[in-house]
């Protein structure tokens, strides 16, 4: 038997074949195991990565870029799900040290947006009782329903702070190898975007909701019957601040509906992810 063999992981190209075609050579000097970085799957992974990234630094805190930056975590996570895919990355991954610190991330990303739509589920329901208060000039339960709806305001701000331990970059120095290091830096940098993404929606959705439970709006019973009497006689509302609540609370009403489609979608995409890589680190025998 042949002792002390060790199998290497980067086969360069001969002098011979490198002289004719030195271009060449410098996409496939890296590791036969995996796919070089003009590989299609790579390119769209760190494309999308690098899309969300550009998104989460130009908020604006509207509803349309809260949905868009949903949408944009879920093309992200398709995506890493289709390089997860690849033959050779799951032959990494099995062996790889980063595995159990990347299923921990996962783990903790599907917690917090399971929490997150379990949020999202009670704002709608004092919302409902706020629109509910109001055609009743309740201002009894008006006062109680904004006061709910603030502490889950507070509940969503915790997720993100959570989330933002996520966003940290996880160390590779345990990496037993310049292919583990090159794969689990990829998905390092895919969770790192998407947990960045994830805290400016919850902090979006968080601010929104701050905008319409702001007791200032309803300040003195006065102008709380005028909502009132507007709302249930369709009057057209003439006084702008009167304008503006009734606005904020119709667009926050459509945020939220989309808001909690899109985050399940999110949320089933990253329990899937976990179970992939579970299988994938404790393959079946």
């Amino acid at each position: 038997m042949v002792t002390g063999f060790s199998r290497s992981i980067s086969l360069p190209l001969s002098p011979r074949r490198s002289s004719k075609n030195s271009r060449a050579a410098s996409y496939h000097i890296r590791s036969v195991s995996l796919p070089c970085r003009s590989h299609p799957l790579i390119s769209h992974l760190e494309e999308q990565i690098q899309v969300i990234r550009s998104w989460a630094a130009s908020a604006d805190g509207s509803s349309s870029w809260i949905e868009t930056g949903l949408s944009q975590i879920e093309i992200l996570l398709m995506a890493i799900k289709e390089f997860l895919h690849r033959s050779q990355t799951q032959e990494i991954l099995c062996h790889a040290i980063s595995t159990e610190g990347l299923l921990d991330d996962f783990l903790l990303l599907a917690d917090l947006h399971g929490s997150f739509l379990s949020a999202i589920v009670t704002l709608k329901q004092h919302q409902a009782e706020v629109q509910s208060a109001i055609r009743r000039a309740d201002k009894v339960c008006l006062v109680s329903a904004l006061r709910s709806q603030r502490h889950v305001e507070k509940e969503i701000a915790q997720l993100a702070m959570c989330l933002k331990n996520v966003s940290k970059s996880r160390s590779l120095g345990f990496a037993s190898g310049a292919s583990e290091v090159e794969i689990a830096g990829i998905f390092v940098e895919a969770v790192n975007a998407t947990a960045v993404a994830s805290v400016a929606v919850f902090s979006g959705v968080a601010a929104m909701s701050a905008s319409t439970s702001s007791m200032k709006n309803w300040s003195t019973m006065r102008s709380f019957k005028k909502l009132a009497c507007n709302s249930l006689t369709k009057n057209t509302v003439s006084d702008d601040d009167e304008f503006s609540v009734f606005e904020k609370l119709e667009e926050f009403e459509v945020c939220l509906r989309n808001v909690e489609s899109c985050s399940e979608r999110v949320f089933r995409r990253l329990i899937n992810l976990r179970v992939s890589l579970l299988n994938i680190s404790t393959p079946t025998l």
